[in-house]
């Protein structure tokens, strides 16, 4: 199995949430909170690799272009 595949997106996307109110609330000292950012950082790190889909485009196909093509 991957890095990829054992990421928790959800999971990651709550704790990121839980970094940005901890640092909102602004009770956490420098350290801390240098701490948290470089957390956060490498965090969203993985997840733009995970979800990484490649240049974005686009591509159509209809039912007629899989004629043949599936199998089970």
């Amino acid at each position: 199995m991957s890095q990829r595949d054992d990421v928790d997106i959800g999971g990651t996307i709550d704790r990121l949430e839980e970094i940005a109110e901890t640092l909102e609330d602004g009770e956490v000292g420098l350290e801390t909170a240098k701490e948290l950012r470089e957390e956060a950082d490498e965090k969203l790190t993985m997840l733009r690799d995970t979800l990484d889909v490649g240049d974005g485009d686009i591509i159509e196909i209809d039912g007629d272009e899989l004629d043949g093509e599936i199998t089970e």
